[in-house]
């Protein structure tokens, strides 16, 4: 993978030649039950210099995996509908997408689940 390429690739360039200008990445604890924390967002790649992230891989770390997961897409500034899925089900890789951001909720007060949020640019 490139991480310095003499051009910027579009979200379908990137898709099909599996190349990418740069990437980071997160390490979130989910502690909260809705959206209100900062803490359990991701680095806000729109203003970090990266530019949105073309492609985003979210790995489970620790946690209960029967837990449900609930995340929101910030695209374009704005933060879309709640997508929840369970922790059993990750890593989960999604594509095709200019994200600026994600925040995390978690059904589970009792524990915290860590997942690791890897952004390519």
């Amino acid at each position: 993978m490139a991480t310095k390429p003499l051009h910027k690739y579009s979200v379908q360039e990137s898709s099909n030649l599996l190349v990418y200008e740069n990437y980071s990445s997160d390490t979130i604890s989910i502690n909260e039950t809705d959206f209100s924390s900062d803490g359990d967002e991701t680095t806000d790649w729109s203003t970090s210099g990266d530019g949105p992230a073309k492609e985003v891989m979210i790995v489970f770390f620790s946690g209960q995996t029967g837990d449900t997961l609930s995340m929101k897409l910030k695209i374009n500034g704005t933060y879309g509908d709640q997508i929840d899925i369970l922790a059993s089900s990750l890593p989960l890789t999604i594509s095709g997408l200019l994200i600026d951001q994600i925040i995390f909720a978690t059904d589970d007060t009792g524990t915290n689940e860590v997942v690791e949020v890897i952004s390519f640019h």
